[in-house]
């Protein structure tokens, strides 16, 4: 017990404040009696009474100690019968009904002077539950903005999430995409689909009322690898994530897609609690791509080789192609090597977590600790987390309170080149290795030496060699503190201001060395060996100041106002260093590379944000609801000479106005009788605005370059002080409805987005020196639909299911765009962006078959870069030509695919059975369309690469009928080029995740006041036709590369055991 005492004075003494507070054990509740406790506040001189009971939705037992009140105006608390008495202002009011471990409901007297009512447990969804908005903590039923929360609750046994990916199949039209497989990238998330080309479509971010950045400023020197911000966060200090999808007005300028509000979670009562969590599981690699084993690749690379030009005796000459067991070499040759197990292993995950929470009445907090290792399914990969946390409220007066969230983290990944990296890539690599080889050099005999193999004379990396010998690291410091200051002005206004600070250090190193890879060729040299470094850094000061007015008029005028002000200033800084061929690999820093080939660089981000805010809720007897939001915003982004806005002092302000309305029909007395418990209308209005155009893009930029020893200035930038953010008018109109004591919930909305002044490039003379600016001079537009059904299935005592589904679909438009339309091409892969159709569509040749004779395509015709023409032979492939002129040519092309998903979604279910519990989370994905980029190169036919067993079935003489083209180096013909073969359907479903989870029964002890064990399986199964290892993935968070798959990690099965303590 002393231990415990000096436990919590340490706790305190390490706090922002430094104060010194007297930690006591929180006092006990009286208990019950049978008599009715009722609590009066502001009792007015006049009401009626209303009487009523509350009884177990499940075991139908009547319930002590819930509270029943009416805000503002009184309250009772339930008696041992379940009984309570009520003063109201009239029997149309509706009371709010709560209590522990039971779902808050809001409940409508419409003309009763008894009632009854029946409560569901806390985890199952209610229309009365507490959301987060822009204005506050609110009942669900008297906000009309579209909104969701999920509640993480079983945030303990989530291993490596992070926020943004938890979410994915749990919010109707939230399309969450995991980026790939490497642990902590998390997910790219659009809401409710794209609302720009250019700019970012991410939802904006606040944690603990501060916005975040969560974006990876700077790019990563490491191939096709991303920093998360989010992973920074432990699920395990989340107390629950709140999804606005529309009337983000307020927000102004950064609330166009929407914004997730993140709240961690608090001591909730003064009484010292300790919780403890721990769990350890295996991540397991996936199953691998059919490439090619060593007999079939030395048949096709004879082929290639001979349509190289190369004479049969030339080939049989080379010693990877001599089979005579005598020769020299043959040992070296004559393998069977599973490159991709070489690259991929299965691997352990494991997780430390601490949290200690309490307080008295002048101050209650929350203290957490983490630690998190969690290795790759790629050998050598892994991420580390150490994380601490620290959240208080203080009470100074009974007027004046206080609040500090404080959080400060540091990651730690081992990575490796991922992606489109040819020599680098230890995925790609494997897929593309000669079978026939060995990663060791071995000696005449066949036998083994612990030394790596060189790369081989077919010029490819030994993939083993980047396993081993490539080193790349990200080191991720993170701090970030906010503190609010509140003060009771009087019963009816309220004034508070929160400051936050940001402060991010990234530092990235990485060195290849030259043993067993292939060289790069640089303008003035052959890079053997290369090495890197990078730091980026960011510092956010954030301030958000305002005054609050809540009132009640006559009992049925609900007025919530609030008038304020934020700033936000940001400074970014980014610097790098590239070497060269150090004189051994045991010399792997900068400084030890070529000085002649050393390359520095960087850059400087800074950009300020201020934004005046107006919201005013109101409620009429809390069944109509209306809204009024409003901001002006500047920004350091804006031009001089931007056209819309208002202008003040030389500078144009951003106005964002929102209306919202909503008619609780339910609480109407004509639906008296009704079994009905929830029907809500809503319908909001909105016109929001998205200020990621780029720091510096309304201004001229130069550079500093050397040019034959002189040094001087080149512009780098034309700049358009006409530049602005980008317009965003949202229109929701959506229905809310519940019955059977809200066993039973839908939710149904349908949106439409609409955006002007979108940014897109638009072409300029060659005399310029520039082929394009940016300018706001697109517009789009995003329709759709979203439903989220809950039920609960079973209510029984000792077994209970509740059942989930949603699902979100979205269509854009481009409505307006420079000269009609652009292509835009990205890893092989043409895209369309064009008036009146979808945007971002695949656009390419379609295809049918494969000529079987020469006979057949002799008509047939390829231009070439000189101006000739190329016939097409048998074996080539069978393009469609739609102008009818027997050429192959640009004009043949049209769209071939839409990487848009027609539909996504989540299905879950959750069952209780005594003390056990088991949960599925189904995730979806219909209608999208993928560009397999892998299997685009490696069903090329057109080098030494291997192949996928499929190349098998390529076409070998005349007469033979396939699908797949002849064998031909270089591809002479574009066989391989951009078309429907490589379009591939990237629907799917998948049961993302599966937990049990036992809750022991703990007999009354000193310390141990609970404990659960369980086990969770992530990415237990997937449903899909898609030819790929993953059907899901998102390179980068542009809507241009979304839908093409260059080889990322692939997502892992992976199972956990763990177990939490509370003491």
């Amino acid at each position: 017990m002393l231990l415990i005492r000096r436990f919590r004075k340490y706790i305190v003494a390490i706090s922002a404040f430094q104060l010194m507070v007297s930690i006591l054990h929180a006092q006990n509740m009286p208990a019950v009696k049978d008599s009715v406790m009722v609590i009066e506040t502001n009792v007015p001189e006049k009401g009626v009474t209303v009487t009523g009971t509350v009884t177990d939705a499940t075991t139908r037992k009547s319930i002590a100690g819930i509270r029943v009140q009416v805000e503002n105006f009184s309250a009772a608390i339930t008696d041992s019968t379940g009984q309570f008495k009520l003063q109201v202002p009239s029997y149309t009011s509706a009371v709010t009904v709560e209590g522990e471990g039971y779902n808050t409901r809001r409940v409508a007297l419409k003309g009763r002077r008894s009632i009854a009512i029946a409560l569901l447990d806390d985890e199952h969804k209610s229309f009365s539950e507490k959301v987060t908005t822009p204005l506050g903590i609110k009942s669900k039923t008297d906000v009309t903005a579209a909104v969701e929360q999920y509640n993480v609750n079983s945030g303990w046994a989530q291993p490596n999430e992070t926020p943004d990916a938890i979410l994915q199949g749990r919010i109707a039209g939230l399309y969450a995409i995991r980026r790939s497989g490497s642990p902590g990238v998390g997910a790219n998330l659009f809401l409710r689909g794209y609302n720009s080309l250019y700019g970012t479509n991410k939802p904006l971010i606040v944690v603990d009322n501060m916005l975040f950045d969560a974006n990876d400023y700077g790019q990563s020197i490491i191939a096709n690898n991303y920093t998360n911000p989010l992973a920074l966060i432990d699920m395990k200090d989340v107390d629950n994530i709140t999804v606005l999808k529309d009337a983000t007005a307020i927000y102004g300028t950064k609330g166009a897609n929407g914004a997730i509000i993140i709240t961690t979670a608090k001591a909730k009562t003064q009484a010292t609690k300790i919780d403890f969590a721990t769990y350890a599981g295996f991540n397991e690699a996936p199953k691998n791509l059919p490439v090619m084993d060593a007999a079939d690749y030395r048949i096709y690379l004879n082929e290639i080789l001979q349509t190289k030009g190369m004479s049969s005796s030339a080939i049989q000459a080379e010693p990877y192609m001599n089979d005579d067991p005598q020769n020299p070499q043959y040992a070296r040759y004559h393998y069977n090597t599973d490159w991709q197990k070489k690259v991929m292993e299965s691997s352990i995950n494991q997780s430390y977590f601490l949290k200690v929470t309490g307080g008295d009445n002048i101050a209650t907090y929350g203290l957490s600790m983490g630690f998190t290792r969690n290795s790759g399914i790629i050998k050598e990969t892994d991420i580390t987390r150490y994380n601490t946390r620290f959240n208080a409220d203080f009470n100074f007066t009974r007027k004046f309170t206080g609040a500090a969230n404080l959080s400060f983290t540091y990651n730690e990944q081992n990575l490796k080149d991922q992606g489109i990296a040819d020599n680098t890539a230890p995925l790609y690599l494997s897929l593309v290795k000669a079978p026939f080889l060995h990663n060791r050099e071995l000696n005449e005999k066949g036998v083994e030496s612990p030394n790596l193999s060189e790369r081989d004379t077919l010029g490819i990396t030994n993939p083993s060699a980047i396993i081993e010998g490539m080193q790349a690291y990200n080191k991720f410091y993170r701090f970030f503190g906010t503190f609010q200051f509140n003060y009771e002005i009087s019963t009816h206004f309220k004034a508070s201001s929160l400051i936050g600070v940001v402060y991010d250090k990234v530092r990235e190193d990485f060195f290849v060395p030259r043993k067993g890879i292939t060289d790069d060729t640089l303008s003035n040299d052959i890079a053997q060996s290369r090495m890197g470094t990078q730091v980026k850094r960011l510092f956010t000061i954030y301030n958000d100041t305002w005054l609050a007015y809540n009132t009640t008029v006559n009992n049925k005028h609900n007025i919530n106002a609030r008038l304020g002000i934020r700033n936000q200033i940001n400074k970014a800084e980014q610097r790098f260093g590239r070497s060269f061929n150090s004189a051994t690999d045991d010399l792997v820093s900068v400084q030890s590379g070529s000085a002649a080939l050393r390359q520095v660089g960087g850059g400087i981000g800074n950009w300020n944000w201020m934004n005046i805010y107006l919201g005013i809720d109101y409620g009429f007897k809390s069944k109509l609801f209306l809204t009024l939001h409003a901001a002006v915003d500047g920004s350091s982004r804006f031009g001089d000479d931007v056209p819309d806005g208002i202008r003040t002092k030389g500078k144009n302000l951003a106005i964002m106005p929102s209306v919202g309305a909503a008619w609780l029909i339910s609480s109407e007395n004509f639906m008296a009788r009704s079994t009905i418990d929830i029907l809500k209308l809503r319908v909001t209005y909105s016109m929001t605005g998205n200020d990621d155009i780029g720091n510096y893009n309304n201004r001229r930029t130069y550079i500093s370059q050397n040019l034959l020893g002189a040094q001087g200035l080149v512009r780098s930038g034309i700049g358009n002080p006409a530049l602005g953010w980008e317009n965003v008018r949202k229109l929701n109109a959506g229905f809310d409805l519940a019955f059977w004591n809200e066993r039973v919930s839908l939710s149904v909305d349908a949106f439409r987005n609409e955006t002007d002044n979108m940014l897109v490039y638009q072409p300029l003379s060659t005399i310029s020196g520039f082929t394009a600016t940016l300018t706001n001079g697109g517009k789009m537009r995003n329709n759709g639909v979203e439903a989220t059904l809950n039920v609960r299935v079973v209510n029984g005592r000792n077994f209970k299911w509740d059942a989930g589904l949603n699902a979100g679909q979205f269509r854009n438009r481009i409505i307006e765009i420079p000269n009609d339309g652009f292509i835009t091409e990205y890893a092989g892969a043409s895209i369309l962006t064009y008036e009146g159709l979808t945007a971002t569509q695949f656009y390419g040749y379609t295809t049918n078959g494969v000529y079987g004779t020469n006979a057949e395509a002799a008509a047939i015709k390829k231009p070439n870069a000189d101006g000739s023409y190329s016939n097409f032979k048998g074996g080539d492939v069978r393009f469609v030509d739609l102008d009818g002129n027997n050429i192959i040519d640009e004009s043949d092309r049209q769209v071939i695919g839409d990487p848009s998903p027609d539909i996504t979604g989540g299905y879950n279910n959750r069952f209780i059975w005594k003390n056990f519990e088991l949960n599925t989370l189904f995730t979806f994905s219909y209608g999208n369309d993928i560009f397999n980029y892998l299997r685009y190169r490696l069903e090329s036919g057109s080098g030494v690469e291997n192949q996928l067993v499929s190349v098998n079935n390529r076409w070998r003489g005349e007469g033979h009928i396939t699908n797949t083209p002849r064998a031909s180096w270089g591809d002479p013909m574009g066989n391989s080029r951009f078309s429907d073969r490589w379009i591939e359907d990237g629907s799917y479903i998948r049961l993302r995740s599966l937990s049990l989870q036992y809750n022991w029964p703990v007999k009354r002890s000193v310390f141990l006041k609970s404990i659960a064990v369980y086990a969770i399986a992530n990415n237990v199964f997937t449903l899909t036709e898609y030819k790929g290892y993953d059907p899901e993935f998102s390179v980068t968070p542009s809507v241009f590369s979304q839908g093409i798959d260059t080889g990322l990690d692939p997502q892992f099965r992976s199972v956990t055991l763990g177990v939490r303590l509370g003491l």
